[in-house]
């Protein structure tokens, strides 16, 4: 077998792979610099793993995409660091004929619920409240609800992230319904429901959690209409494409009280232009894109890689596979 991976991942991951087939023939690559001659020389290969290195890479400089792209015809699979398969580059390598490609939705999903409840419990317990006292050198106790307990957690996209979040949600006694395409009950859910059932939620609702992929069925999904009907001390927090959010609509509702608060680790256009008024809109709380960053998601990425190519050696299905 010959397999294709960055030199990062080389180093780490080396003796582990040729413990598992001392035949194996691997190839480094630097994901930043597509003058290295060994992205030209590279024969047709086993497998690639494209983690978020090549990918991020692919996104910023025109000739590392080529190059990506090019080195992608020559595999047999591919495994991507991406959760999501909405990428330009990705959705070009996925009009290769004859290459099976596996995304990485299983292994961000601890990290993203953390952030989802590092967001709530950031409003819920008043944080920036107590950040701007403790500047101000001023001790007074802040008021509130200050627990989780018997909320309405709604997740819109039950999926792994979904469930990770959900699961969290239970662990504080809140009480979770998770919304999705095919519903099928969950150990983690009190109750897992259709799309055609989320409307009549909303007015119940106290955090909503979003983790949608990008499509035409999702985008705007959340606008001025749904927006109106959601109780006033509602939070909404966006881990999935920031396509789902009409961001006017969103900007609205925060500044005229409709809703109570919002975070978003994504946005419809990335990196969120500084002239938007996201950044300054009443309890609108914005990080980069960054909720899955984690050292263990890393290795988990590559754990999936790593299984999945000796499914590949051993006849196995491959985990993640993608299909449309």
């Amino acid at each position: 077998m010959r397999i294709v991976i960055s030199k990062d991942n080389e180093k780490l991951y080396r003796a582990e792979l040729l413990s598992f087939d001392p035949s194996m023939e691997i190839i480094a690559l630097n994901p930043l610099d597509s003058t290295d001659p060994d992205w030209e020389t590279i024969p047709e290969s086993d497998a690639l793993f494209m983690c978020y290195q090549f990918l991020f890479a692919a996104r910023d400089n025109p000739k590392i995409y080529d190059a990506l792209l090019s080195l992608a015809k020559k595999m047999r699979f591919i495994q991507s660091g991406f959760a999501g398969m909405d990428s330009p580059i990705l959705q070009n390598v996925l009009k290769i004929e004859d290459v099976c490609i596996a995304n990485a939705s299983s292994v961000y999903a601890i990290p993203i619920a953390h952030y989802v409840f590092s967001q709530i419990l950031r409003w819920n317990k008043r944080i920036d409240h107590h950040i701007e006292y403790q500047q101000a050198k001023t001790w007074a106790p802040i008021g509130g609800d200050g627990e989780l307990t018997n909320k309405t957690l709604v997740i819109l996209g039950y999926g792994g992230i979904g469930r990770e979040v959900a699961k969290l949600g239970k662990a504080f006694g809140m009480r979770v319904t998770g919304i999705r395409r095919n519903p099928q009950d969950d150990e983690y859910a009190d109750e897992v429901l259709g799309l055609d059932r989320f409307e009549e939620l909303l007015p119940l609702i106290d955090y909503l959690v979003l983790s949608l992929p990008d499509s035409s069925q999702t985008r705007n999904i959340i606008n001025a209409d749904i927006l109106e009907k959601l109780n006033s001390s509602a939070m909404l927090i966006n881990v999935g494409r920031g396509t789902a959010i009409n961001e006017d609509d969103l900007t609205n509702a925060l500044n005229d009280g409709k809703i109570a608060a919002a975070a978003l680790d994504t946005t419809k256009v990335e990196p969120l232009d500084p002239n938007s008024s996201l950044w300054t809109t009443k309890n609108c709380f914005i990080s980069a894109h960054d909720s899955a960053h984690s050292l263990l998601s890393l290795e988990r990425a590559f754990e999936l890689f790593f299984q999945n190519i000796k499914n590949i050696q051993n006849g196995q299905p491959i985990k993640n596979l993608y299909s449309e």
